[in-house]
């Protein structure tokens, strides 16, 4: 195999099969270019839902829950002395490391992120000043055949666009996959259902003005005077703002009786649309789940393993393409001849996370 291989010239060392058209190409040079086919209105509209908003909170704040190191690349004095001033940037960084994590994390409902880094010359090294996140709907991507990023593009309304170098910038795209540089949101699952509740939230609006109030029902006998009877009917009319009424025996009030069983399904539905939004975006249901619905603790700590199983993939994920790919290693080049990269590295959940709940 290895004499094969050597017979190959250099040239086959590079990549060979192409993943995108040219129009995929063209069509992500363009701002508000989304990989999922929604808009990044939609994306914004989608966050303002309650249970959206807990989702991707609570997945933030569970990769962020932890903390972090920078190991040297080896044993060597080189590799430590390069990791000591790679600690000490991040140490006087405007913000910390984890708000890199944290801005990248926008992935998740928009599919990508995009961060600029800003460099600043001190004491005759070049340090990071700090990393801005930036609304990647202003962004469009610029790329090879090959779906390789080779650019960044700027299209601010009523100006030219710029064509910007991609290493400035750390991108990050959430779930990216077969021709997907901008990633997949999490909010692509979870789109129908989010409909679909705002549709029964409407209809359950309507029903309660029309039935959460019962109508004031009043009978009377045979002859009696019209009168009286526009009076009854006006006092039935008031019959919410009033505090007492009086009737004499010949009339009889009620109320039409509602069915509160039709209020019901209407929260069921929506229930259980809030608790697939929850499942596309945790991958389990019952860590935001009311305590009505609360399964066993056998149960409780499944739906916790799943999410954490996800939750330290993702740490790994953003430590290893984000902070050390796209922060460590152009800081290292800026300012070593012979770089030993560092990692950066984020804690996983405690081994005993789960025995905790026994």
């Amino acid at each position: 195999m290895l004499k094969l291989f050597n017979r190959k010239s250099k040239e086959n060392l590079a990549d060979q099969t192409p993943q995108l058209t040219a129009w995929q190409q063209k069509a992500h040079e363009y701002a508000g270019f989304t990989g999922g086919g929604l808009t990044y209105d939609t994306y914004d509209d989608m966050q303002t839902d309650p249970m959206v908003q807990t989702a991707l909170l609570l997945k933030k704040l569970a990769v962020m829950d932890s903390d972090w190191e920078i190991e040297p690349a080896d044993d060597s004095a080189e590799a430590a002395a390069q990791a000591d001033f790679a600690r000490t940037v991040f140490e006087q960084l405007e913000g910390s490391p984890l708000g890199i994590i944290h801005n990248a994390l926008d992935a998740l409902a928009k599919g990508w992120s995009v961060q600029e880094l800003v460099y600043a010359p001190r004491d005759g090294m070049i340090w990071l000043r700090s990393v801005k996140p930036k609304d990647p709907a202003f962004f469009g991507l610029i790329l090879d055949e090959f779906g390789s990023v080779t650019g960044l593009r700027l299209d601010l309304t009523g100006e030219k666009p710029l064509e910007l170098d991609v290493a400035k910038f750390v991108i990050f795209a959430n779930r990216r996959g077969y021709g997907q540089p901008r990633g997949v949101s999490d909010l692509d699952a979870a789109h129908g259902h989010w409909s679909a509740k705002n549709k029964l939230m409407a209809a359950w609006k309507l029903h309660l003005e029309k039935f959460a109030m019962p109508t004031v029902l009043g009978r009377y006998e045979r002859g009696l005077p019209a009168d009286e009877q526009t009076a009854i009917l006006k006092a039935l009319q008031d019959v919410q703002n009033s505090t007492a009424i009086v009737y004499p025996n010949e009339i009889d009030i009620s109320t039409l009786a509602t069915q509160r069983d039709q209020s019901t399904a209407f929260l069921d539905a929506i229930d259980f649309h809030n608790r697939e939004i929850a499942r596309t975006i945790l991958g389990q249901t019952l860590t935001t789940n009311d305590s009505a619905r609360m399964g066993s603790l056998a149960l409780g700590k499944v739906h916790l393993q799943m999410m954490m199983l996800q939750i330290n993939a993702l740490r790994q994920e953003l430590a290893d393409v984000v902070v050390t790919d796209q922060v460590l290693r152009p800081l290292v080049g800026l300012n070593f001849s012979e770089p030993r990269l560092p990692r950066f590295v984020l804690s996983p959940a405690p081994a005993d996370l789960f025995r905790s709940f026994d």
